[in-house]
């Protein structure tokens, strides 16, 4: 086998041995104190009935042939020891053989709580007024019975000391006083005083820290249940008693700083003991990394809605008071103390008096400090526009030029306007201020209709009421059309007149005939007003008459007016006809005053309406 490896297996032998519990040796009859000839019986108790195999040492020699049996039975005084293949080398068992006529029998081991058998004894005789002795101190004395032996229940360790007892032993009827050699008796602890471990001993707040209660029961009382418990300061208890020897605190805060000290105690035995004081200062984080966030988001919040204000911090520790602010305003709007690192604030209902620069503070009593201010604009939709009209009556003639007022009372800026003609859009306008939009149209007679307003602030809109306005055509402005109507007329029918001859003699020299080959009919004037005819009846005369020699032409021109026929003057709502006739050569005109027959002739109407 390779050196290493003989090494490393002699380290895992060495570490468990040193882990291990120690093997016990108990002895039957439990005295280690007999006379010459008796014999004990010791046993080897491990800690795993299933493992086998016990090894024994007598004045530091193994015995040979004690692997099989975790028992022997001995009346040689001495060391006995044992082990087993799953506990450590046991303590030293000092058997004494006495050849002595009087001994005193005391126990292998005695332990605080323990009840202390002492047994006084004489070798093959009886014995009476028996005395036990600790420290050459009586303690107590039978007068008659042989062989008697004491009892002490709950020893404690003052009870460590020298004993021996003394009594008279009969020969032959004969009391013979002896006394017995002197026993050295140590009372052990059932266990030492527990010593108190923790973690750290500053903690920082919001981490977690354990306390332990450490102590050990002998191999001898492993059996024996002790219960723990936890103190701090003036006796607060912090934990009542358990079998745990461990209490785990999740999350320790600045206030659980103080002393702490445990406590021990056996179930059965009437012992308890207490621990070391140890000090624990948990420290406390100063608050960095304070922010205030709102929802909605961005600090635009519409007029009515749910505003919260959210006050974070990225460290500090213990209990933290946030509260929450508005520039001007010195009261708080609110405060909150909680252990968190995180808290809101709400506002139900926002109004427009709300919107404001706000902060945050928090202090966990070691520091305080502030957030940036978030400033909270508070969006206000717009109210139902007012929409009004500056032509009185809502009537307004062609030419006059109308005001259209809208304006929303409430809402925020920037607003547009926009002006609708029916369904169509006519005008937009953005405003800036609460001072109403005005739009201004010169009228004309498309302009008659219905009329509304819109209203928009990019998140609301709101439309005005309906107006109607109706648009008239003043008398003046008749009159007007009719004289311009007429003029056109005149001077499209004085071209004609002018132009015909010319385009018929230059047709007559290319074809040889002298007479007109077709009537000529004059275009309708265009562009003009619809004729508008009154319901009277009219007559018609003939107002205007011109010849032309050689091929004559007439031209004449006929006014109609309601109940009254003018010749030279046509009034508004005359009806003026032009017709032009063509003559053959030698032929008379016809009477200016009967319109030209329809044979040979062109007539053209010019029609002037209102």
């Amino acid at each position: 086998m390779q050196l290493w490896a003989l090494l490393l297996i002699l380290g895992l032998v060495s570490a468990q041995a040193s882990i291990a519990k120690k093997a016990v040796v108990h002895l039957n009859p439990p005295w280690i104190t007999i006379f010459k000839g008796e014999k004990v019986t010791l046993t080897c108790h491990g800690f795993n009935s299933s493992k086998l195999g016990t090894t024994w040492w007598y004045e530091n020699q193994q015995l040979q042939d004690s692997w099989s049996t975790n028992s022997i039975e001995t009346n040689q005084a001495g060391e006995y020891r044992c082990q087993t293949q799953d506990s450590a080398l046991s303590d030293p068992v000092n058997l004494v053989v006495s050849s002595d006529s009087l001994i005193l029998q005391t126990p292998y081991s005695v332990f605080e709580g323990d009840t202390l058998t002492l047994r006084c004894r004489g070798k093959h005789k009886k014995i009476k007024d028996v005395a036990y002795y600790k420290d050459e101190k009586k303690l107590y004395y039978f007068l008659e019975n042989s062989d008697l032996s004491i009892s002490i229940p709950q020893v404690g360790l003052s009870y460590s000391g020298n004993y021996h007892c003394t009594g008279d032993l009969i020969y032959i009827l004969v009391p013979w006083g002896k006394m017995s050699r002197k026993v050295q008796l140590q009372v052990q602890e059932l266990f030492p005083s527990p010593e108190l471990k923790i973690t750290t001993s500053q903690p920082t707040e919001g981490t977690p820290v354990t306390l332990s209660c450490d102590t050990q029961l002998p191999p001898q009382r492993s059996d024996t249940k002790l219960h723990f418990s936890f103190f701090r300061d003036d006796g607060v208890i912090v934990s009542g008693w358990k079998e745990s020897q461990e209490l785990q605190i999740p999350v320790v805060w600045r206030e659980d700083s103080g002393s702490y000290w445990c406590e021990a105690k056996a179930v059965t035995q009437n012992i308890q003991k207490q621990s070391n004081h140890v000090k624990i200062s948990v420290k406390r984080i100063p608050i960095s990394g304070i922010l205030m966030e709102t929802q909605p988001s961005g600090g635009q919040v519409t007029e009515g809605e749910k505003l919260v204000l959210i006050c974070s911090v990225a460290q500090g520790t213990g209990n933290i008071t946030f509260s929450w602010h508005r520039e001007g305003i010195k009261a708080s709007l609110g405060e909150k103390t909680r252990c968190s690192l995180k808290e809101k604030f709400v506002l139900s209902a926002v109004n427009e008096t709300d919107a404001g620069k706000y902060y945050c503070t928090a202090n966990n009593g070691i520091s305080t400090t502030s957030s940036l201010r978030v400033n909270v604009t508070v969006e206000i939709p717009v109210s139902q526009p007012l929409f009004n009209i500056s032509a009185l009556g809502a009537q307004a003639a062609v030419g006059d030029v109308v005001a259209f007022h809208c304006q929303a009372l409430r809402g925020s800026f920037p607003i547009q306007y926009q002006l609708y003609h029916e369904k169509e859009i006519l005008e937009n306008k953005m405003a800036s201020s609460g001072v109403a939009v005005s739009f201004n149209l010169t009228m004309t007679t498309r302009h008659s209709g219905k009329y509304f307003c819109r209203a928009n602030n990019s998140f609301s809109c709101q439309f005005s009421e309906i107006l109607t306005l109706s648009i008239s055509v003043p008398i003046r402005s008749q009159k007007n059309m009719a004289t311009v109507g007429i003029t056109v007329s005149l001077i499209s029918i004085f071209i004609f007149i002018i132009v015909a001859p010319v385009f018929y003699f230059k047709l007559r020299r290319k074809s040889g005939r002298s007479s007109v080959p077709s009537p000529y009919r004059a275009s309708p004037i265009s562009n003009l007003q619809e004729p508008v005819y009154s319901n009277s009846s009219a007559q018609m005369e003939s107002i205007y008459v011109n010849s032309v020699i050689k091929d004559t032409v007439y031209s004449e021109l006929w006014s109609t007016e309601q109940g009254k026929a003018s010749k030279l003057n046509p009034v508004v709502g005359d009806v003026v006809y032009s017709e032009i006739s063509s003559k053959e050569h030698g032929k008379e005109a016809n009477n200016a005053k009967n319109p030209p027959e329809d044979k040979d002739s062109s007539a053209v109407y010019a029609q002037v309406k209102k």
